[in-house]
């Protein structure tokens, strides 16, 4: 190879090693291929927030007032008798139709927000006795509380559990409001059991508290 050869192979090779070199430190961003990763953050401690998720039973939030308010109750002079269908068996089941009820105590425990609507929650003592010679099964939803002259077969009963303790409940732990059928207490024969349960209700005048099965109102009440 002569020297003008020489000279010009290298003017073609210099160029290109420098690109070469140059190239080496940089790196060009990759296309989008549509998927995106996101990366999930855990936070510890402090409050978790509440589930947004709409509910058709659970109130979304609830507000009591600065203090409770004793709600007169009125209960009739005659309170309904328990309705015997035919009399269970001596350590049978019989049915919650077959107690007497009494409401000793209602409290006013502020407002719940229920699909949008304002319903008034009302605490309730009351007292369950079983005059028959079986055992009693009782649930959370066989006691029904509404406004007065209503045709309500079911009430939203212990969906706010404020003020309930598992020592002042009448229904046994654990509570779950959205089974109430499946929230039972246990009246023995010949004995009673007395408690608290909440109950949330539409704006009225005045309300009833009745038992399933029965007819007639075992108390009544003012908003």
């Amino acid at each position: 190879m002569n020297r003008t050869t020489r000279y010009w192979a290298l003017g073609i090779l210099a160029p290109l090693t420098l690109a070469a070199i140059a190239g080496c430190g940089s790196h060009n961003a990759p296309l989008a291929s549509g998927h995106h990763h996101h990366k999930h953050h855990h936070h510890r401690g402090g409050t978790a927030a509440p589930s947004s998720s709409p509910s058709s039973a659970a109130p979304s939030s609830s507000t009591a007032p600065p203090s409770s308010s004793s709600v007169p109750v009125e209960s009739p002079s005659t309170p309904p008798s328990p309705v015997l269908t035919g009399g269970p068996q001596a350590g049978g089941v019989a049915g919650p139709n077959q107690v007497q009820a009494t409401v000793n105590r209602v409290q006013a425990d502020g407002t719940a927000q229920v699909n949008g609507q304002t319903d008034y929650v009302y605490s309730l003592n009351v007292t369950l006795k079983n005059p028959t010679t079986a055992m009693i099964l009782f649930s959370l939803n066989d006691i029904v509380v509404g406004p007065a002259g209503s045709k309500t077969s079911h009430s939203l009963n212990d969906y706010d559990m404020q003020g309930i303790t598992q020592q002042n409940s009448l229904f046994p732990y654990p509570i779950v409001p959205t089974h109430p059928g499946a929230v039972v207490v246990r009246v023995p024969s010949g004995q009673s059991v007395t408690g608290d349960f909440t109950a949330e209700v539409p704006s009225a005048s005045s309300y009833a508290v009745s038992i399933v099965g029965t007819s007639g109102a075992i108390a009544t009440f003012s908003a």
